[in-house]
């Protein structure tokens, strides 16, 4: 693997920052904090001048919307916005439903929803966890029952982000309960709309409320908004999941925390002396660093993977799993690096000028869980990389 820079894509660097520079407004060009989401969310500003660039769906082909940007240039495209503060085009539109629609989806369908998700028009969340089915997703009891040319649906998800915002919701349904769980599931685009949707928050501690439920009560859904064929919605799932593992996040945020938590090292006393200068911690940081620069490297075979025609497989969950665990543990030492003062996390009047990107402690905790949990992700690795028997 060549990890050399071409001229090409210096240049496409280069057009990149110069643009993001001159464009972000002043008032977001910060990362974006995963939160509250109760009220309007000022990054939409931010990506419907994207859209209007045609660099929203940075990741979509041209025939789909997209700039059709290659592997490589997207990598850096998502670096370039890391390194200047500016947040990166997401969501359970731009990065899930979306590239599954354009993989499995009818014409109809792509024609009907591809358009408003590139455009920032419409907002999507997501339909999968159900409260006694999370990391064992295949036990799912939300039933879709086709009566005629519609679904009647019934049953309940949890954990559904932005529902609040979101326009559509994508789920997975039990249309079967006959041969294995995962044969009889089948997938679904539904509208929030729709009579018998409801959405109840969940508080966090902070107040705030980043996550719902959603309840279905005889909800009506149309067989068109079905996607591929019936009882075959696992294998649509699983391709999903692999696209929200390939793109949990950017190695240049792992860095960048590096960097802060040597700021914060040397800003902070233990013992009389910077933090820095403890041995056992400097040993820490130095493996930290260092598994930094592994993941880097892993980021680039999934790369490399694309840049060959074909789709990552269990690389992303590679990368999920050894993501989640270097930046919990960067975040973990962090605190210890700035000892009662880690009391001020939360507090954005009282927190560190060392850190520029905003800590979010409790999303780098829940990195463990979504996307599928660390320990689906060890059984992933251990049957394809390993080939240990089920």
């Amino acid at each position: 693997m060549d990890i050399k820079e071409s001229a090409e894509l210096t240049a496409f660097r280069t057009t990149v920052r110069e643009w993001v520079s001159a464009n972000i407004p002043g008032d977001i060009r910060q990362d974006y904090i995963y939160s509250g989401m109760e009220q309007d969310d000022p990054v939409d500003r931010w990506f419907q001048k994207l859209a209007g660039k045609n660099w929203l769906a940075f990741r979509w082909p041209e025939q789909f919307g997209g700039p059709g940007f290659s592997p490589a240039e997207q990598m850096v495209f998502v670096d370039e916005f890391r390194t200047l503060g500016a947040p990166v085009p997401g969501g359970f539109g731009l990065s899930m439903v979306g590239p599954l629609i354009f993989q499995f989806g009818s014409d109809a369908q792509k024609a009907r929803f591809l358009p408003p998700i590139a455009a920032h028009e419409e907002i999507w969340c997501q339909g999968y966890s159900e409260p006694n089915s999370g990391s064992d997703l295949a036990s799912l009891q939300t039933k879709a029952e086709l009566n005629g040319d519609r679904f009647i649906v019934n049953g309940q998800k949890t954990w559904t982000s932005r529902a609040n915002k979101a326009g559509w919701i994508f789920c997975l349904v039990r249309t079967s309960n006959e041969g294995p769980q995962q044969r009889g599931i089948s997938f679904l685009l539904i509208d929030m709309k729709t009579p018998g949707v409801t959405i109840r928050p969940i508080d966090q501690i902070d107040g705030l409320a980043a996550f719902y439920e959603t309840f279905f009560d005889n909800v009506e859904v149309p067989l068109e908004n079905m996607v591929g064929e019936i009882n075959e919605g696992w294998g649509m799932a699983k391709a999903l999941l692999a696209h929200e593992r390939s793109g949990t996040g950017a190695n240049v945020d792992v860095k960048r925390l590096v960097d802060n938590i040597k700021t914060l090292a040397r800003q902070y006393e233990k013992d009389g002396r910077p933090v820095l200068e403890d041995e056992s911690f400097r040993q820490r940081l130095a493996q930290l660093e260092m598994d930094a620069d592994g993941l880097l490297y892993t980021r680039y075979r999934m790369l490399t993977t694309l840049l060959q025609g074909q789709t990552p497989g269990p690389e992303a969950s590679i990368f999920k799993l050894y993501q989640s665990e270097v930046c919990q543990e960067l975040y973990e030492l962090a605190l210890e690096a700035m000892g009662p003062d880690a009391a001020r996390w939360y507090d954005e009047n009282l927190a560190p000028e060392a850190f520029e990107m905003p800590m979010q402690m409790t999303i780098t905790r829940a990195m463990s869980i979504y996307s599928g949990s660390n320990e689906i992700q060890r059984n992933i690795i251990a049957k394809r990389v390993l080939n240990l028997p089920d």
